[in-house]
């Protein structure tokens, strides 16, 4: 591609690589940019609140176990291991994010675990999801905060991503230090609520991780208004959630560019405006 690319051929460029790299029905919900590094509920303005977090919002009183810092993808959100349960959930009533009885939604993330510990021992313990109220989630055994809940377990090198299901496995392997996308389409049906759960890394399809899993907590017939990521597991574990998104019904296609698709984006954009 040389230079004397003309800017209607750029847009043309930049106009397919997006089309290609972007989930044409997703709506960011998150990606940390926003805001400064630093304790959550402070960083974000209490966009998320941290558990456990001073009701008086004394900044001496809340977690240093969640924060937002800085990683390879820009800005995340952290949870730290070794204080069961630490970790940050936000309200989704008012976003569009929020999931009425009755309906069907996608929502993505991205998600990373990584620990300089060296065991065999099981050091993971990490729960993600959505609940009816943000009053559900604190510091209190997270596993009965969630009603759609996949969580992450197992050792250092074999990080395991699962969903409770009636059907063998409802887990898959995750690879330690790697950004894991992750989708939950859930089905808010008034009596018989499920979820299904898909995985992958880089800019790899969808894979299925398990149907129908189970609601894990909570009965049928309730909005889902609050996310959530709660950590315990052991000190020296870290847990990084980013890119945030959510869509109508059922789309597993993945909202993030990828990084080549990033840098063609910026080379067409600079062609197209050095030949103005």
């Amino acid at each position: 591609m040389g230079v004397a690319l003309r800017t209607g051929t750029a847009a043309i460029v930049i106009s397919a690589i997006s089309g290609a790299a972007i989930g044409g029905g997703f709506t960011l919900l998150d990606d940390f940019e926003s805001y400064d590094t630093g304790l959550t509920t402070l960083a974000t303005g209490g966009a998320w609140h941290a558990e456990f977090s001073d009701p008086n919002g004394d900044a001496g009183n809340h977690t240093a176990n969640s924060n937002i810092v800085a990683t390879d993808m820009g800005n995340s959100l952290q949870a730290l291991g070794g204080a069961a349960w630490r970790g940050a959930e936000r309200d989704l009533t008012g976003t569009g994010a929020a999931l009425g009885v009755g309906e069907t939604k996608t929502y993505f993330w991205q998600v990373k675990v990584r620990t300089d510990l060296a065991t065999t021992d099981w050091v993971y313990d990490f729960m993600m999801g959505l609940s009816p109220s943000v009053d559900n989630i604190d510091i209190n055994n997270a596993w009965q905060d969630f009603s759609v809940m996949p969580y992450i377990n197992n050792a250092p090198d074999t990080p395991f991503l699962n969903a409770n299901a009636p059907t063998q496995p409802y887990w898959a392997a995750m690879s330690a230090d790697v950004w894991t996308n992750v989708w939950i389409v859930v089905n808010n049906d008034a009596t018989d609520p499920s979820f299904d759960l898909y995985a992958s890394t880089g800019a790899d399809d969808a894979t299925l991780v398990v149907a129908d899993a189970d609601w894990r907590n909570f009965g049928p017939g309730a909005a889902l208004n609050a996310i959530g990521f709660m950590a315990a597991g052991a000190d020296g574990t870290e847990y990084l959630i980013d890119n945030i998104y959510f869509a109508d019904g059922v789309d597993l296609s993945n909202p993030v560019p990828a990084p080549g698709s990033i840098a063609l984006l910026g080379l067409a954009g600079a062609l197209a405006h050095r030949r103005r």
